[in-house]
């Protein structure tokens, strides 16, 4: 900020200019002295300055007094600002009043605020009205103007997102081209700094189109600018799209570059790459760090990896945190490790939960330990759910438990099932129930295919079963 000027505007603002206590706020606002440039602006709106009430009650309202905001910003209005009219309308749609907002973002969009017409335009999308909502948008991206140029890349973007919900990625496309263009092209924007945000995050988007359809040269110069400009959506996504490219060297500075800059996503794919890497070591802290950041895929990690190495209390603790929100394998994990510590009960609930997720070891698992604590019902009712989502160890142990209690049509269903699947174990028991019924040749067929499999003992154990019931010889 050049002294001279800021010291120009200062005798005059001292002097009672309205004019210079406002762009004294501007400058103090754009050097980031928030404080001096409140000063400022509320002089400047006490003055009754328009556009000075109308910046004070922005900073007002970033505070969170919006009442105050809002009588600023009708007195503005009031005074001409066109800006505060839809000002007026931002207020009353945080506060809930959504058709007394949309009235005021009329009257700016009336007015030819470009604000106005984009606010009112996501109002509308919000109530499910969208096209109302798009028509609004395109009257925005259509103005022009420099202090409009912002509002109008920000409405292509809104147009854009549109288009994709709705399958249209070609229009998408040119709408973003289009508004990063605009940005691009105007000789200067009203906050340089929020410009290179919105143009990060207009070529991010774009090139995750690109991406998608597979274009990633040019996704890759686009996702580098942003990523170049902090633009945190586009340091993850160059960092994957130069994994899926088999360059884990510069994906990895990237995912580091995001990780140390604080991006969770980046630091979770850092640490993740170098699991797969075989870096446990160096992982480890960056796991840690998104696991205390509350990502359950690192707690589920940093869990595996503490379980290694024999740090099971620690293991199960974290376990525990990612199986509490919804991540399988933790559930299963952490089910174990209560199972073999004797925690029966808490081990069968986590079971359970891992069962009901669909996963058919967790539902073999949950059978197991309730048959051990003698609840045979519930072990045959998880079995068979083993077995119906195609778990050939599920078929094997609902067959068996059903031939024991004497079910002997339901466990020679199961045993062939499972020997269809290929279960030697279930060709050996199938065999020996044949032979047990009387058919001893078929019998022998299947306990022979059962030691082909893999089960060496199943015909001497099929004659010793003969042997026991009917003596030696049989």
């Amino acid at each position: 900020m050049e002294e001279q000027v800021v010291q120009q505007y200062r005798e005059a603002a001292e002097d009672g200019d309205p004019d210079a206590m406002n762009l004294l706020g501007w400058l103090f606002q754009q050097g980031e002295d928030r404080s001096e440039a409140e000063q400022w602006y509320r002089r400047a709106a006490e003055a009754g300055h328009a556009e000075g009430m109308f910046r004070f009650a922005g900073m007002l309202q970033e505070r969170g007094e919006t009442a105050e905001a809002e009588r600023w910003s009708r007195q503005a209005a009031d005074a001409g600002n066109v800006p505060a009219i839809g000002g007026v309308g931002y207020l009353l749609e945080e506060r809930g009043d959504l058709s007394g907002a949309l009235e005021w973002y009329r009257k700016g969009a009336d007015r030819g605020d470009a604000a106005a017409m984009r606010w009112g335009g996501l109002l509308l999308e919000k109530s499910g009205r969208l096209d109302e909502a798009q028509e609004w948008l395109r009257r925005a991206a259509d103005c022009t103007g420099m202090d409009q140029v912002m509002t109008q890349a920000d409405a292509m973007m809104d147009l854009a997102r549109l288009a994709v919900q709705r399958g249209d990625s070609a229009e998408a496309e040119r709408l973003l081209r289009k508004g990063a263009s605009t940005l691009a092209q105007a000789d200067s924007v009203p906050d340089e700094k929020h410009g290179y945000a919105l143009m990060a995050e207009l070529l991010t988007l774009l090139a995750s189109l690109l991406r998608e359809r597979g274009e990633s040269a040019e996704a890759e110069e686009f996702f580098r600018w942003a990523a170049d400009n902090g633009h945190a959506p586009a340091i993850v996504q160059l960092g994957e799209l130069l994994e899926e490219q088999e360059r884990p060297a510069e994906a990895e500075e990237w995912h580091r570059r995001g990780a140390e800059a604080g991006h969770l996503r980046s630091t979770l794919l850092l640490a993740m790459l170098l699991m797969e890497q075989r870096r446990p070591a160096e992982a480890e802290p960056w796991l840690r760090q998104a696991a205390e950041a509350g990502a359950p895929p690192a707690m589920d990690f940093l869990g595996s990896l503490l379980e290694k190495r024999g740090d099971l209390a620690e293991a199960e603790q974290w376990y525990r945190e990612a199986a509490e929100a919804r991540i399988d394998h933790s559930m299963l994990r952490l089910a174990y490790l209560l199972e073999k510590r004797g925690a029966l009960a808490d081990a069968l609930h986590w079971y359970r939960n891992s069962a009901a997720t669909g996963n058919d070891w967790a539902m073999v698992a949950a059978g197991a330990l309730a048959g051990r604590q003698g609840d045979l019902d519930e072990a045959d009712q998880w079995y068979e759910q083993a077995a119906q989502a195609g778990n050939e160890h599920g078929m094997y142990l609902v067959a068996n438990l059903r031939m024991n209690r004497g079910e002997l049509e339901d466990a020679e269903m199961w045993f062939r099932r499972g020997s269809a699947a290929g279960n030697g174990t279930c060709m050996a028991m199938l065999g020996i129930l044949l032979a047990q019924q009387g058919d001893v040749a078929t019998g022998e067929q299947w306990c022979r295919r059962a030691v082909d499999a893999g089960v060496a003992t199943a015909v001497t154990d099929m004659k010793a079963v003969l042997e026991a019931q009917h003596g030696p010889g049989a």
